[in-house]
């Protein structure tokens, strides 16, 4: 009996391993900077976790305005993460955003997007201030951002 248990049991905590590893996955995505700004560092961290951000993605030391790069997300199940990305001053940019849900953000120190389906995330300015555009295709013809 004793080793019917512990049979089922191995087998049951295999199933729910291989479950919960098919279910992490990572997700590529290109920034494009056309903010006027020299972007500094871009870090993420998984929306509503509580994580600090993590270390800084970029490519090399600085993006300039007119570049794009692409960025990696950490292998977990999460789809929405907050991108933070600050000037050469070591100052994040400030943005004002209108969440899923309605809710205004003024001035955050981030931005949160859906990676699932995200292709380019674009910052720029639009009337003096920072704004930025969400785009599930290939818009700007970068190719795919996770070869």
């Amino acid at each position: 009996m004793n080793k019917k248990f512990f049979g089922f049991s191995t087998v049951l905590l295999l199933l729910l391993f291989l479950v919960n590893t098919a279910q992490a996955q990572y997700y590529c995505f290109f920034v494009s900077n056309k903010s006027g700004q020299v972007f500094n560092e871009l870090k993420i961290r998984p929306t509503g976790t509580g994580q600090a951000f993590s270390a800084d993605l970029l490519p090399s030391n600085t993006i300039d305005s007119g570049k794009y790069f692409w960025v990696k997300t950490g292998n977990d199940e999460h789809e929405v993460y907050d991108v933070q990305i600050t000037k050469l001053d070591g100052t994040p940019l400030l943005f004002t955003w209108e969440d899923t849900a309605g809710n205004i953000h003024k001035s955050k120190p981030f931005i949160s997007v859906n990676v699932k389906d995200l292709h380019t995330l674009l910052i720029s300015t639009s009337d003096g201030s920072l704004s930025f555009g969400v785009y599930n295709d290939d818009e700007f013809g970068y190719g795919n951002p996770c070869e």
